[in-house]
């Protein structure tokens, strides 16, 4: 079998099934789209709880807000904000595992997905704490920066270890480590390009809609704004400048793109941490044992 052609395509039923063996640069950028691609009506399903939900919490936070700066709309605002994160992470996680059992070929739905991820909620949200926490403090230094980028990276798989070995919060980070010791250089490319294409493909179709959005809602015909203003109508506009009518069109629209290329990520990174079992765990062997 080629190197590059690790994820078949099957004529009959359109799924993609992995080969278990080790993947470059480009195999693991293939199968990134190639597993979305196949699997697009679960990662979806996943992603419409995001949708749901997130335009709510928009939705309530922005109510609350217009016409009210009141220290009480703030403090309603500010935990919307911050249950719209933590909820954004319990999907990104739901995400993850997903993508774990669609790489080993395996039935999953998205209800199924989505217990894993509340399963070990805590615990990730405690090793996500940790990761930032360490990587922060090392940061506070211009000495500690480059410690901090290092183990940003090293620490940077500690998801899958807890979703899939169902490791202890604990040894995550080091779990993480040990599957990156040895080949930081590598994996740091992998993850910043993974990275990058994510936000570029969000980024693009993003700019896109706003500019569409701008131009068909007739923005452009008030007084001169300047840069900034221009800016904060095309991506962040307010019920009071559109009306309510308009803004939940840009609300639901923006968190439909942005939701659709949440997984393109956690493949990837799931990809990642199978290439480095496979390559330092054999874990291709275990599997076919298993099987």
């Amino acid at each position: 079998m080629n190197e590059h052609d690790i994820f078949a395509q099957s004529d009959s039923n359109e799924t993609v099934s992995a080969s278990f063996q080790p993947m470059s640069f480009v195999d693991i950028l293939d199968g990134m789209f190639s597993l979305y691609r196949s699997h697009f009506h679960l990662f979806f399903r996943i992603v419409v709880v995001y949708l749901v939900f997130g335009f709510l919490i928009n939705l309530i936070s922005t109510a609350v807000v217009t016409g009210d700066t009141s220290i009480t709309a703030v403090v309603i605002t500010v935990l919307a904000s911050i249950a719209g994160v933590l909820f954004a992470y319990w999907i990104s996680w739901g995400l993850a595992y997903a993508s774990t059992q669609v790489y080993l070929i395996r039935d999953i739905t998205s209800q199924a997905a989505l217990q894993q991820a509340s399963r070990f909620y805590l615990r990730l949200l405690g090793c996500m704490f940790l990761y930032y926490l360490g990587v922060v403090c090392l940061s506070i230094t211009i000495i500690g920066i480059p410690f901090a980028i290092y183990f940003a990276f090293r620490w940077g798989l500690f998801a899958y270890p807890i979703l899939f070995e169902e490791t202890t919060l604990r040894h995550a980070l080091r779990r993480s480590a040990e599957l990156v010791k040895g080949t930081w250089w590598r994996v740091c490319g992998i993850m910043i390009a993974i990275a990058l294409i994510a936000f570029m493909i969000a980024f693009i179709l993003q700019t896109s809609y706003a500019i569409i959005f701008y131009a068909l809602a007739g923005a452009g015909e008030t007084a001169s704004p300047n840069f900034l203003q221009t800016l904060r109508r095309l991506f962040a506009p307010s019920p009071n400048q559109i009306g309510w009518g308009l803004y939940l069109i840009h609300a639901l629209g923006t968190l439909i793109i942005g939701g659709l290329t949440m997984p393109i990520g956690t493949i990837g990174s799931a990809l990642l941490y199978f290439d480095l079992r496979i390559r330092k765990e054999a874990f291709d062997i275990e599997m076919q044992v298993t099987d």
